[in-house]
C-alpha cells in the first residue's frame, strides 16, 4: 500500500468515528428502575439513550433507560409529554430524600417542607435527572445560568442532613467496610459512601442498585427507632 493511501484510510477512519462520537450524558445517570413508557422493571440489560435533537434543547443530554427499542420510539415520539411524565416520578421519588432547607439560589427564602402536603406549591424542577427546587422562577433562571455553584450548595445541604442518619456501615458495590474516610458524593438527592473511586464511578455510572440498597437500609433503620421508642 502506499503512502498516500495509507494516509487516506487513516482520515477515512478517523472521520468515521469522529461521526458516530456518542453524545455526552449532561447530570445524573438515569435513577430509576423501571421504564418510563412500559413501567416495567429494566432488569439487566436496557437500552440506555441520551436524549439528543430534542424539540426543547434543555432536554438534550438526559440520560433515560427502556426496557425495549419500541418504548423509546414511543418515547421519543412524544418527547416533551413523556419527559414530563417521568419528571414527576422522579419528582415524587426525591421529595422523599430531598433536605429541609430554604431555597439554594434565595437562600432567605423559605421553602415548603419537601415531604408536606403543600411541596408541590414550591418550583420543583427535574434538571440532568436530579430534583431542585426554588421559590420562584427567577431562581430558575440563576441556577442555569451557574449551576455547578447551586448544585455545591445542594450537595452540601444533603451531606449535612443525611450524615448522621446515613445507615450503612459498608460500601454499597463492595460490601467492605467504609472506614474512617470513606469517599462519599450525592446522586439522586441521596448521600451515598464507598470504600474506592473504584466503586464511586460504578455507583455514578449506574445508581439504582446503590440506590435501592441505600433506601432498604434507611427503612428498616427507622422501623428499628419507631420499635425501640
Amino acid at each position: 500500500m502506499t503512502l498516500s493511501a495509507v494516509i487516506c484510510l487513516i482520515l477515512a477512519l478517523t472521520t468515521g468515528f469522529a461521526g458516530t462520537e456518542e453524545p455526552k450524558r449532561i447530570g445524573d445517570a438515569y435513577p430509576l428502575t423501571i421504564c418510563p413508557i412500559s413501567k416495567r422493571p429494566l432488569g439487566d440489560s436496557p437500552m440506555v439513550v441520551i436524549l439528543e435533537d430534542m424539540p426543547d434543547a434543555a432536554m438534550n443530554g438526559r440520560e433515560v433507560k427502556f426496557c425495549c427499542g419500541g418504548c423509546k420510539n414511543r418515547f421519543v415520539a412524544d418527547a416533551k409529554a413523556n419527559l414530563e411524565a417521568l419528571d414527576a416520578e422522579i419528582v415524587k421519588n426525591q421529595l422523599l430524600v430531598y433536605p429541609k432547607a430554604n431555597c439554594i439560589v434565595m437562600t432567605d427564602d423559605a421553602m415548603t417542607d419537601p415531604r408536606g402536603d403543600k411541596a408541590m406549591e414550591d418550583k420543583n424542577v427535574v434538571i440532568g435527572n436530579r430534583l431542585y427546587r426554588f421559590c420562584c422562577k427567577a431562581c430558575i433562571r440563576r441556577f442555569k445560568r451557574n449551576p455547578e455553584k447551586y448544585t455545591a450548595v445542594l450537595d452540601k445541604l444533603v451531606i449535612e442532613q443525611q450524615e448522621a442518619t446515613y445507615p450503612l456501615k459498608v460500601c454499597v458495590v463492595s460490601g467492605n467496610k467504609l472506614g474512617t474516610d470513606p469517599f462519599q458524593f450525592v446522586v439522586a438527592n441521596r448521600l451515598i459512601k464507598t470504600c474506592c473511586g473504584g466503586c464511586a464511578n460504578r455507583v455514578k455510572a449506574d445508581p439504582t442498585a446503590a440506590i435501592a440498597m441505600l433506601d432498604k437500609a434507611a427503612k428498616a433503620s427507622a422501623g428499628t427507632v419507631k420499635t425501640s421508642n
